[in-house]
């Protein structure tokens, strides 16, 4: 008695079904785990955050005076020194106090994307904090320069005249450009901001395209925007002047833990596209001639 047909016809999709999903996926001609590439017009910034007791004589002035100041303007530092801020520049190789307070004379950094050595005593060891930060052309990105005050009673110097403003939920970020040169360096470009209070919604537009934003008010201080041109291993070195308690560069630098801290930041250019680990890769003899 010949058997139903769907009884036959089943058992064979079932099984063609389940070979489908066992069948190996022919290669593309590149392995999965072959390294991304970089943007065409992306950097790699190097960070590195370093905490020392507050008023500390070898970095503010020992160290301090082997910083390069003098590529911003007078009227630039003027106004950075005003609001509690430092600004310069250093070129390799690091002064042996800078080397000492980021740890690296006896021991090297490990190759991580976020690493923080922990210690008790920040007194004779100083925490440091890396992260990288890679950014394509006039992008926006941001650095976070200090923790969420609840209540921030700050004093501003603005066209010579002292003023004050309480802000709450407020922190200290640093908004930051990238724009690649054509020799290998890269120019920077950072402006101080507040972030303040909850976030708001609000319909913002570009070009005739709308979409809804949801970040937090903020103050920006356009009128200390740095610019500086990096070259590969250069660094910007930012930080605050102790003598400026309650400024905005106190409240970006400094923290409280136990008792009251400075901080560095240190942004070094790491990597750009004329660094050979991100040219694209030769092609082989066989596909050069596949190609033709």
């Amino acid at each position: 008695m010949p058997r139903d047909g769907r009884t036959i016809v089943v058992p064979w999709l079932v099984a063609l079904a389940i070979a489908g999903c066992n069948a190996p996926i022919r290669p593309l001609g590149r392995s999965p785990l072959a390294p991304a590439q970089m943007s065409s017009d992306s950097v790699v910034l190097e960070m590195f955050f370093v905490r020392f007791p507050f008023g500390d004589a070898t970095v503010n002035n020992k160290l301090w005076k082997q910083i390069d100041e003098q590529p911003f303007s007078a009227e630039l530092r003027q106004r950075w020194t005003k609001n509690g801020f430092r600004v310069g520049l250093l070129n390799e190789p690091l002064p042996e106090e800078l080397s000492k307070l980021m740890q690296l004379a006896d021991k090297s950094q490990p190759d991580e994307e976020i690493s923080e050595s922990k210690v008790k005593d920040l007194g004779s060891e100083p925490r440091v904090i890396r992260r990288h930060l890679q950014i394509r052309a006039g992008q926006r990105s941001e650095i976070l320069a200090s923790g969420v005050y609840d209540e921030l009673p700050l004093l501003l110097c603005e066209q010579g005249q002292l003023c004050g403003q309480t802000y709450y939920q407020a922190q200290g970020v640093f908004a930051v450009k990238s724009f690649p040169e054509s020799d290998g360096r890269v120019r920077l470009e950072l402006t101080p901001e507040l972030q303040h209070d909850r976030p708001r919604q609000r319909w913002v537009g570009n070009q005739g395209i709308l979409r809804l934003d949801a970040s937090r008010p903020k103050r920006e201080f356009d009128d200390m925007t740095v610019t500086a041109e990096l070259s590969p291993g250069a660094m910007l070195v930012l930080s605050s002047l102790p003598n400026r308690s309650g400024s905005l560069g106190h409240h970006f630098f400094t923290e409280k833990d136990g008792r009251l801290e400075q901080k560095l930041l240190l942004i070094r250019l790491a990597q750009t596209q004329h660094d050979g680990l991100f040219n694209p890769p030769e092609s082989s003899p066989d596909e050069a001639s596949a190609a033709h």
